[in-house]
């Protein structure tokens, strides 16, 4: 049918806050609110089969879909679950509130596309979030600021106060990263307002850094910067954390370029029980570096690759009042089931502090300058103060070193160096016939140091059974190595005393150092003999020189 005629169509308008507001509408009448821009519609008659007398409210562009929306319900078709105090009275909650249970950077405008600089937005979310003066001190606004996997660029330090809790898709999926010289986060106390993070002079046990937690995100740095500074930080978390840097092997080592600094105002406002899990360091010059009296920190089941220096304490440190926050260096802090892979010099170097330990740790082509385990140039563990510990840990400069041949001008440089007693999770089976004074194994011959070998040798074609220890102690007075022999003996007496050792200590590398200990042995044992010696090192040294 054609159309032939448009007539104006004409509804009922007025202002709904005006007079006795909106009129109950006819069937099918449309009303319009002219002063809240409002539409609505007539429900009709019951009569006509409607299910209630009143009015229909049409959505409109000026409609807030939030306030409309305030009907949201935890899992509504489950009758299995209650929410309210009964099934018929469930807890109601808005739109608006159901979003803001969970808080994006986005919502501040920081994108992640890997192009806008973001530094303003990231540390206006985070100012807003944990130090706004309205709301810190509710432990209701300690919310978690999630990071959408992506690149977010910035160009400046990022200040974390107290209580910052900022959570990305995991390490490589979520990463920050700056092209500035400077600490991509540092940690700030809770008298920081914002846009003005505080200095540490003001920080106090009650308002330090504390309780914040950083998960799942790449913390990359393309020069000479540090990635997470912790001053006078304590109870914090960080997990699924990789650091990046720009350093390579063969490039100087600087100290700007650590992805982890710990640093403490003084004895009572320290950098202590923090912990971290599960990260990873790659290409820096140090990966931890410390100066400061820091404590009961953990690093539990990280990786640390490719670096100049794994771990330092105390190297430029020169201890003074606990007031300074530099009277012990770092004590107590913990390395357990860490892996440290192709780092030019010392895993970890303790020059100050006490009580720190390295616990079933693995230590691969650590201290060879980039070269192979058997072009060792430094030792892997150096421990330069008393009562540091390795406890279960692996080397795998032990296996290239112990024993073998080509390594007649190879010095055994030790795995652990320092005043530490320590057992190497090692064991070695040699098996050797009837030999005359031939290297069995090597040590390293550190001055006053002192072994235990633990051996049993069993014969494959004679009745001889045989265990016992091995002591071996370089004397510091004629630059010489001793070696006595305790064991017992099951077998034909008349083999007994068919193996004999000796030990000298010789300079291998020919710098007038003797370096390395052999461990010889004689066996008049049958000429068709074969016995298989197996043995593990237990290692001490004093400090006396």
């Amino acid at each position: 049918m054609a159309v032939v005629q448009i007539s104006k169509i004409q509804v009922r308008r007025g202002q709904k806050n005006q007079g006795s507001g909106l009129p109950q509408l006819a069937s099918g009448e449309i009303g319009w609110a002219i002063d809240t821009r409002e539409l609505f519609i007539g429900n009709g008659a019951v009569s006509e089969g409607a299910p209630a007398v009143g009015n229909t409210k049409v959505l409109t562009e000026y409609d807030d879909l939030f306030a409309l929306a305030d009907t949201y319900t935890y899992r509504a078709d489950d009758s299995f679950v209650v929410t309210g105090p009964n099934s018929s009275n469930p807890i109601k909650r808005t739109l608006q509130d159901r979003l803001d249970d969970r808080i994006s950077v986005r919502s501040f405008g920081v994108l992640g596309d890997n192009v806008q600089i973001c530094t303003n937005e990231l540390q206006r979310a985070i100012d807003q979030l944990y130090i706004n003066s309205a709301n810190k001190t509710n432990p209701q606004s300690r919310v978690i600021l999630h990071f959408e996997s992506g690149t977010y660029k910035i160009d400046g330090t990022i200040y974390l106060p107290p209580y910052t809790t900022i959570v990305g898709a995991g390490s490589d999926q979520t990463i920050i990263e700056t092209s500035a010289a400077t600490a991509i986060f540092r940690t700030v106390n809770s008298s920081s307002t914002p846009g003005s993070p505080a200095d540490d002079s003001s920080s106090t046990s009650l308002n330090q850094a504390k309780n914040i937690r950083i998960q799942g995100m790449t913390l990359k740095n393309t020069t000479d910067g540090k990635a997470l500074v912790l001053q006078s930080c304590k109870d914090s978390y960080f997990k699924d954390i990789k650091f990046v840097g720009s350093w390579t092997p063969g490039s100087p080592i600087a100290k700007t370029s650590a992805a982890i600094e710990l640093s403490s105002l003084s004895g009572s406002v320290e950098t202590a029980y923090n912990q971290f899990d599960n990260c990873t360091v790659e290409n820096y010059s140090y990966a931890i570096i410390s100066n400061w009296d820091v404590d009961h920190n953990s690093f539990n089941d990280c990786n640390f690759d490719t670096l100049g220096y794994g771990v330092v304490f105390g190297e430029d440190m020169i201890l003074g009042s606990a007031a300074s926050g530099q009277s012990t260096g770092p004590t107590y802090n913990n390395f357990e089931t860490c892996n440290f892979e192709n780092i030019n010099r010392h895993a970890i170097w303790i020059v100050n502090g006490t009580f720190n330990s390295s616990r079933g740790c693995y230590y691969k082509l650590v201290g060879n300058n980039g070269g192979l385990e058997t072009s060792p140039a430094y030792s892997i563990l150096k421990y330069e103060k008393n009562t540091n510990k390795s406890f279960e840990d692996s080397f795998t400069r032990t296996s290239a070193l112990i024993s073998g041949s080509g390594l007649g001008s190879i010095p055994y440089v030790p795995e652990i160096e320092g005043t530490v007693f320590y057992n190497l999770e090692y064991e070695k089976a040699i098996t050797f016939g009837q030999i005359s004074n031939v290297r069995l194994f090597r040590l390293p011959g550190v001055i006053n140091q002192g072994y235990k070998i633990h051996y049993t040798m069993v014969s494959n074609n004679y009745i001889s059974s045989r265990s016992g220890t091995l002591h071996i102690v370089v004397n510091s007075y004629n630059n010489t190595a001793e070696i006595s022999d305790e064991f017992q003996y099951v077998g034909d007496d008349a083999y007994i005393d068919s193996i004999e050792f000796s030990t000298v200590l010789r300079d291998v590398d020919g710098d007038l150092t003797k370096d390395t200990i052999d461990v010889n042995i004689t066996s008049t044992m049958p000429v068709d003999d074969q016995t298989q010696f197996k043995f593990t090192i237990e290692a001490k040294k004093t400090d006396i020189n």
